[in-house]
């Protein structure tokens, strides 16, 4: 099923993507061998339930070592040789330490490429959401080096993207031991008034060289004081202690930020993935991502209302692609 595309343009696209994809994996089979996909099975009905409710939920032990590893490699790689839409937050911030930030990794590295579309990462979101269709928004890879003070800001996602719809989440899979004192915290059930927020710059500022922000509505109100109220008892922070293989399923209005890493041994290395289901549209409102992108080269080319589905080549729907694993 190709998501209700009319046959025309768009169509067509779609079969030739699906077409070109399916020879590059033939080609990648032998490398990509011990790489197996996911059971969503291991995302019950009640973390469902309270992924809804609560805008965040932890889901234990899904993707194994080689996964892991693989990942890893291919996150080695990006710090490396990182990509046109690397932000090193904390040498912009002049603060000590590196924080590493880069979209579309699966563009550039080919474990990337086969967990995005093959993984089941995708089929677990759809689960969460409660949707037919799972589309890749952009892949995140958020690096925190030991010794890094540099936070994440309380912020929420979707402020920041040019997207309408209710069903948008992400999952955020840990690639090395994450205690919840220096991981995500998310504010329980921020995300039900699905209200927008003045943007927050990660590097500081209200712009940084990668990621421009320009026309943004800055008479929204902005994030509110979490530190403050949660001290005051107002709000709740949802917390995980994480290992590898653990990814936390979070709504893109939730509210959540983190602290540096302060630790002066424990990397803090986490590879996120942001998906889109059956509601969600193009909005081309000013001041969101899609600035930066579109003068980097990851331009969708819709219209305000299009549907994700009109542009496969850069937010496929990974769905058709996820094959369950069998019982052995």
């Amino acid at each position: 099923m190709l998501c209700g595309l009319r046959r025309g343009v768009g169509f067509q696209r779609v079969v030739g993507f699906r077409r070109r994809l399916l020879s590059t994996q033939v080609e990648e089979t032998v490398e990509s061998s011990s790489l197996k996909a996911i059971d969503v099975g291991k995302l019950s009905s009640e973390e469902v339930e309270r992924f809804r409710k609560e805008g965040a939920v932890v889901v234990r032990n899904v993707f194994d070592e080689d996964w892991i590893e693989a990942l890893r490699t291919a996150a080695e790689a990006n710090m490396a040789d990182p990509g046109p839409l690397c932000d090193e937050h904390a040498a912009a911030a002049g603060t000590g330490g590196r924080f590493h930030d880069d979209q579309f990794l699966w563009k550039r590295h080919s474990a990337m490429e086969e967990y995005v579309m093959k993984s089941g990462a995708g089929a677990l979101a759809a689960r969460a959401m409660k949707s037919k269709t799972s589309h890749i928004f952009y892949d995140q890879l958020l690096v925190k080096e030991p010794g890094t003070v540099a936070p994440t800001p309380w912020h929420s996602d979707h402020s920041f993207w040019h997207l309408s719809g209710t069903q948008i989440c992400s999952l955020w899979l840990a690639l090395d031991d994450v205690a919840a004192d220096v991981g995500v915290a998310y504010v329980q059930g921020s995300h039900l008034e699905r209200k927008l927020h003045a943007i927050t710059n990660f590097s500081g500022g209200d712009h940084s060289d990668k990621n421009t922000y320009e026309g943004a509505d800055m008479s929204l109100d902005p994030v509110p004081d979490v530190d403050a109220l949660v001290e005051r008892g107002s709000l709740k922070l949802l917390k995980f202690d994480m290992r590898p293989g653990d990814v936390i399923l979070f709504d893109s209005f939730v509210i959540h930020g983190a602290k540096g890493n302060t630790n002066t041994t424990n990397r803090r290395r986490g590879y996120a993935t942001r998906w889109c289901g059956d509601d969600v549209t193009f909005d081309s409102r000013p001041g969101t991502m899609h600035q930066g992108w579109a003068k980097n080269g990851y331009d969708a080319n819709l219209n305000h209302g299009d549907a994700l589905g009109l542009a496969p080549h850069i937010h496929p729907d990974v769905i058709p692609f996820y094959q369950r694993p069998k019982d052995d």
